[in-house]
């Protein structure tokens, strides 16, 4: 089906770093792959399940000026906090601290390249 949500590129200066990041954060696979153009790129596979009914739709969120713009991506956590803990002791930094979202929380962190990725924890879900 045309016009859905089809893939995640996070841009990175050094590919060993964030497959490293990546990997020791979320635990994700991450495979080098040849590209048709010669590009460097590595593919990550979760290894989990997509949760389906989010990946068909997704929202416009007005955001305070003090938060990085631009389109943000959500990775379902069991736990924001350790999530946070590891990001950091990878090298990355924690953009939005642990926020309540309703029932739920989120939070935010930046990478080594400094891509920012939301955390959504949700009790339940993960």
């Amino acid at each position: 089906m045309a016009n859905t949500f089809d893939w995640v590129e996070i841009h990175v200066t050094d590919m060993e770093r964030a497959a490293d990041f990546y990997q020791g954060l979320f635990g994700w696979s991450v495979v080098r792959k040849d590209t048709a153009d010669g590009a460097d790129v590595c593919i990550f596979d979760t290894g989990g399940t997509p949760r389906t009914e989010n990946l068909s739709r997704g929202g416009l969120w007005l955001r305070p000026a003090s938060e990085r713009l631009g389109v943000l991506v959500y990775v379902l956590v069991a736990d924001i906090d350790t999530a946070l803990q590891e990001a950091v002791a990878l090298g990355g930094r924690v953009v939005v601290p642990r926020t309540p979202q309703g029932r739920c929380f989120r939070a935010c962190f930046s990478d080594p390249d400094g891509n920012v990725l939301g955390l959504w924890e949700e009790k339940g879900a993960a």
